[in-house]
């Protein structure tokens, strides 16, 4: 059981790093398309079609999608201030309860957006903008993504601290050293 919680953990903070690099990629276009949509602007008078829905569009992506990877790398908000005083073993019980909260959290937020996100993909929304007709649904789905991948990760980091609470993983070790 200990180790094939390890293992999913292990694999899933791959694939959370696969999902901040997609993240970071969707950012990397978004910032392109501003760019060229302003130079295009000023020096042809003529903007990128659809560079505005494009960009709202990658939103979500590069917003969302990187969540889970936060969570992983301790790049949160936390409360060390006040949990610094107590003992290791309430600690631990403390992180146990917040991972389970954040869990079922996540668990209603993800079924929230999924719900959304079909919604809006079986009606086709599109958004119109100045030239072209662009899908609203893709968007809508890589929050659900995103609320999926930390869910996942909240209930992987709860597991863990019950089961491992001394493993520490290669990711988390880079981090604090």
């Amino acid at each position: 059981m200990k180790t094939t919680i390890l293992a999913l953990y292990e694999w899933n903070i791959r694939l959370l790093k696969w999902a901040a690099i997609v993240a970071g990629g969707a950012t990397f276009l978004m910032m392109w398309v501003i760019d060229i949509n302003a130079f295009s602007r000023k020096l042809f008078n003529a903007p990128l079609p659809a560079g505005l829905e494009l960009t709202t569009s990658l939103l979500p992506v590069a917003i969302m999608l990187p969540f889970g990877w936060a969570l992983v790398m301790r790049q949160h908000v936390g409360s060390e201030f006040l949990t610094s005083q107590l003992p290791t073993s309430v600690t631990r019980w403390l992180h146990v309860f917040w991972m389970v909260v954040g869990f079922v959290l996540f668990m209603f937020v993800t079924y929230g957006t999924w719900q959304y996100a079909m919604r809006s993909f079986r009606m086709g929304e599109q958004v119109w903008g100045a030239t072209l007709r662009f899908p609203l649904w893709p968007s809508k789905m890589a929050i659900s993504l995103g609320t999926l991948l930390i869910c996942i990760q909240f209930g992987l980091e709860a597991l863990k601290s019950i089961v491992a609470p001394e493993y520490v993983s290669k990711s988390e070790a880079e981090t604090s050293a």
